[in-house]
């Protein structure tokens, strides 16, 4: 019997439900999220016995690269979230299930993919992390295209927003009648946050890769799951490869992408999924975050506590991309 191979990409879990998909931002991501696994897609078909692995991380790599670009997510140069300073700073991870291998980069400035940096790291190097400074001089080195970002409109009124009650921006909990609690929460209900991909090739081969710029107004410094290699993504032949996304401090402190590979040792991808989230639900309760698995049989799946978490798979027995957004659209989409 033929390995089920494919790739599957997340747009990050968030609060809004995705009710008017005639909306032109909404059709703006639909089109984007199917164009990138289509074509991400094409490196698992091209693939042949000497060239898999190879074939199996750029399809991941590239997927994320995509997304980088659009600037329609939190991840990149163009998308990604504001810190305190009113700059960007950015994690990248990407990891080959065939070896172990992995790359990661954290506190990343004025690189354009962030990503691709990861790459490198894995490849060039016998690390598995660089930061800040590292990453710059590391980029420098490889000749690696900076681009410096100039804040939208938009993203300055948000940062505007919270600029204006910092005084309490570093407690552990804000008091839910505070200007920054209700500004936070009527932003979440339109968050679009990391984006990442977890794929498998003919030969059984995993991979996985995340990008984020994360948290609004977050602490200079601080470095989320992406970076971080078992929490914000995994990846192991023997039992598959997973990808979270959500708030990073939660997911850190389960090694949730670990987690569920642990458990696709028993379990396909969906129950995978679920029971990782059943977790997180139980530890930290609901609006926490989301994953996305592939199993080493070549099977999906996928779990959040949001409202959303637009998705987008192809696989050899699709041959086309198919787009979900709500949790429950994306449970279903899996389940065919």
């Amino acid at each position: 019997m033929d390995q089920d191979f494919g790739i599957l990409i997340h747009a990050g879990a968030g609060n809004r439900s995705f009710t008017d998909i005639n909306s032109s931002r909404t059709e703006e991501i639909r089109k984007l999220l199917e164009l990138t696994a289509s074509q991400s897609y094409d490196f698992l078909v091209k693939s042949n016995t000497e060239t898999e692995i190879t074939c199996v991380l750029n399809a991941v790599e590239t997927a994320v690269v995509r997304m980088e670009d659009s600037g329609l997510f939190d991840a990149g140069i163009r998308g990604s979230y504001l810190t305190s300073r009113g700059q960007v700073e950015m994690d990248a991870a990407i990891m080959n299930g065939k070896d172990l291998s992995a790359g990661s980069v954290g506190m990343v400035k004025n690189i354009k993919n962030p990503v691709r940096v990861a790459r490198l790291v894995m490849q060039r190097t016998n690390h598995v992390m660089l930061v800040s400074r590292g990453v710059t001089e590391f980029g420098k080195l490889l000749n690696l295209e900076f681009k410096r970002r100039r804040p939208t409109t938009t993203s300055l009124a948000k940062y505007n927003l919270y600029k204006k009650n910092e005084n309490g921006i570093f407690q552990k909990e804000w008091p839910k009648n505070s200007r920054l609690y209700i500004a936070g929460a009527k932003f979440l209900e339109r968050h679009y946050g990391t984006v990442g991909a977890v794929a498998i090739d003919r030969a059984g081969n995993t991979a996985s890769a995340v990008s984020t710029g994360g948290r609004w107004f977050k602490m200079s410094g601080r470095i989320g799951d992406s970076a971080i290699i078992g929490s914000g993504l995994y990846a192991d032949n023997g039992s598959g490869a997973a990808c979270a996304t959500g708030i990073g401090e939660f997911i850190m402190r389960l090694c949730l992408a670990k987690e569920a590979c642990i458990f696709m040792r028993k379990y396909n991808a969906k129950i995978a999924s679920k029971k990782a989230i059943r977790i997180l639900s139980h530890r930290f309760g609901r609006n926490s975050g989301g994953i996305i698995t592939v199993d080493k049989h070549g099977h999906f799946g996928m779990d959040t506590n949001t409202l959303s978490m637009p998705i987008a798979i192809c696989t050899n027995h699709t041959r086309k991309a198919q787009i979900a957004f709500d949790r429950r659209d994306a449970k279903k989409l899996l389940l065919n």
